[in-house]
C-alpha cells in the first residue's frame, strides 16, 4: 500500500503531537484511553496554520471549517469529529480543504478516523461531509465547488478548484491523505443539484491518497469526482441518497477495490445509480473526457424487482453526456437497468466496459440495440442474486462462493494501469471462507456495518 512521504515540517509537527500522547512508546492513545474525552473542542471558521487534532480530545465543526493559507490539518488515528446540524442546509457544517492546503486523516484499521453527525439521532444529510479542492486538469474554466452559499463564503478564502484553465494543472497535485476514514450521514443540499456529498473531490491530483474509506447514509452522493487526476482503492459507499460513484469535468483517475449497496428500508433520490459519469453538464466533446478506469468494483441495489420499482432505482451503470469509461472485472447487481449508455458518444465506447458481471430486472443494457459482448456475463431478472452467489450482499458480505461466475469466469487486466492489481476474480472481494469473516474481506475490522 502506498503511503505520503510527508514534509519535513509536517513530520515534525507529527512527531511532536505524537510524542505528547504517547505514541513513540508503542501503543494508540485510543485503545488505551478509558474516556471520558479530556476536552470538546469547536473546530474555527479557518485554520490558516499547521495544525494537529489528537484522538482524546472530540472536535466539533458547528458550521463550516476551511483549511486555507496552505495549512496543513492532520488528525491522529481514532480522532473524532462531529459536525452540528444547522437550521438550514445552506449554512451546514463542512470541513473545505481549499487549493494549496492538505488534510492528512489517516486512521488504521484498530483505530479508523470518524466524521459524524452530533445529532442524538443522527440522519441523512445532518452535515456537508468533507471537500477536497485542488489544482488539478479539468475540462473546463476553473470553478467554485457546488454545495457552498457563495455569500457565506469568509473574504478571501477561495473556493474554486482547477489548474487555471481547461486541460491546465498539475496532475501530480496532492491534497494530503484519506485512510481508515469513516464519513457518515453528510451530503446536506443548498438546493436542487447544488448539494454537498460525503467525500467531494474538486480538481483533485494523484498525489493524494484516498483508500480505506467508507461514507455512509448521505444525502446525494457517496464520492463525487469533480475533474482531476486522483486514484483510490477500497471504497465503501453504505445506502447513498443518489449515487454511490459521481465522475464530472473530466475525471481520469484510477478506481480499485470499491462496493456499493443499498438499504431497502430507505428513501432515495429520483435519480439513483450504482455510478453516474458526465463528460460535463451540457455533454460537450471538451478534453481531458470524463473517463475513469475502475477495475473490481461490485455495485448492489435491492434483492428484487418489486423493492427497485418501489424504491425508484434506475441503473447499476449511467454514463451520458459524452463521458467515456473503462470499467472491467466488476459486478452489477439489483437494479432495473443494468447500464444505461445515454448519449452516442457513451454508446461508442461500450467496448470499453468488458468482463464484467451484469444481472438486471429489466434490461441489461440501454439502448438494447448494444450488445455487451466483450466478455460480459448477463443475468436477466430473478432476484438480483440468484445466479452471481455473493455470500449476503445485503448483510455487507460480499465475498463470492465457490461455484460464482465471479470465480469461474477469469478476469482480464490487459492494458490497465500498472498501479493495479490482478486479482483471480471479478468484483470488489475474494472468495467467501464460512470459517472466518476476515479472509478476503477489505471491510473487515475498520469499517461500519451497523446502522
Amino acid at each position: 500500500m502506498k503511503r505520503l512521504i510527508l514534509s519535513v515540517a509536517v513530520l515534525s509537527l507529527v512527531a511532536t503531537a505524537c510524542k505528547k500522547n504517547g505514541i513513540d512508546k508503542g501503543f494508540s492513545p485510543r485503545s488505551t484511553f478509558a474516556g471520558p474525552y479530556v476536552d470538546t473542542v469547536v473546530l474555527p471558521l479557518t485554520i490558516t496554520a499547521d495544525r494537529f487534532l489528537a484522538n482524546d480530545t472530540l472536535y466539533v465543526l458547528d458550521g463550516k471549517t476551511y483549511v486555507t493559507n496552505n495549512a496543513t490539518l492532520i488528525l491522529e488515528e481514532g480522532t473524532r469529529v462531529e459536525a452540528v446540524k444547522k437550521s438550514t442546509n445552506d449554512s451546514a457544517s463542512a470541513l473545505i480543504v481549499t487549493r494549496g492546503s492538505q488534510l492528512f486523516a489517516a486512521g488504521t484499521p484498530s483505530d479508523p478516523i470518524v466524521f459524524t453527525s452530533n445529532q442524538a439521532t443522527p440522519a441523512t444529510g445532518d452535515w456537508g461531509g468533507i471537500v477536497l479542492l485542488g489544482n488539478a486538469p479539468l475540462n473546463r474554466a476553473d470553478a467554485s465547488i457546488e454545495g457552498i452559499n457563495l455569500p457565506s463564503v469568509p473574504a478571501g478564502v477561495d473556493i474554486n478548484y482547477g489548474g487555471g484553465g481547461a486541460g491546465l494543472g498539475d496532475v501530480n497535485h496532492s491534497a494530503g491523505q484519506l485512510e481508515y476514514v469513516i464519513i457518515e450521514y453528510a451530503g446536506a443540499a443548498v438546493a436542487t443539484d447544488n448539494e454537498l456529498n460525503g467525500l467531494t473531490l474538486g480538481g483533485v491530483g494523484a498525489g493524494t491518497i484516498l483508500n480505506h474509506i467508507e461514507v455512509a447514509y448521505g444525502n446525494d452522493d457517496a464520492f463525487e469526482f469533480f475533474g482531476g487526476t486522483v486514484n483510490a482503492s477500497y471504497l465503501f459507499a453504505l445506502a447513498p441518497d443518489d449515487d454511490a460513484f459521481d465522475f464530472d469535468f473530466g475525471y481520469t483517475g484510477h478506481i480499485q477495490y470499491a462496493v456499493s449497496v443499498l438499504d431497502a428500508s430507505q428513501n432515495y433520490s429520483a435519480n439513483p445509480n450504482g455510478i453516474e459519469s458526465d463528460n460535463n453538464g451540457t455533454g460537450a466533446t471538451d478534453n481531458p473526457r470524463t473517463k475513469a478506469i475502475i477495475s473490481n468494483l461490485t455495485v448492489v441495489g435491492v434483492s428484487t424487482a418489486t423493492q427497485a420499482t418501489s424504491l425508484g432505482l434506475l441503473n447499476g451503470a449511467h454514463f451520458r453526456r459524452h463521458s467515456s469509461y473503462e470499467v472491467r472485472n466488476s459486478i452489477f447487481i439489483g437494479f432495473p437497468t443494468g447500464v444505461q449508455l445515454a448519449s452516442a458518444g457513451s454508446q461508442a465506447d461500450s467496448s470499453n466496459f468488458s468482463y464484467n458481471l451484469v444481472q438486471a430486472f429489466s434490461a441489461i443494457v440501454n439502448p438494447t440495440s448494444i450488445s455487451l459482448v466483450n466478455n460480459n456475463a448477463k443475468y436477466l431478472g430473478g432476484d438480483a442474486n440468484d445466479v452471481v452467489d455473493l455470500a449476503s450482499p445485503w448483510t455487507y458480505d460480499f465475498r463470492p462462493k465457490a461455484g460464482s461466475p465471479a470465480l469461474t469466469l477469469a478476469p482480464n487486466y490487459t492494458g490497465l494501469p500498472s498501479d493495479f492489481e490482478t486479482p483471480a476474480f471479478r468484483g470488489a472481494f475474494g472468495q467467501y471462507d464460512a470459517n472466518d469473516i476476515t479472509v478476503n474481506n477489505w471491510l473487515a475490522g475498520w469499517a461500519k456495518l451497523s446502522y
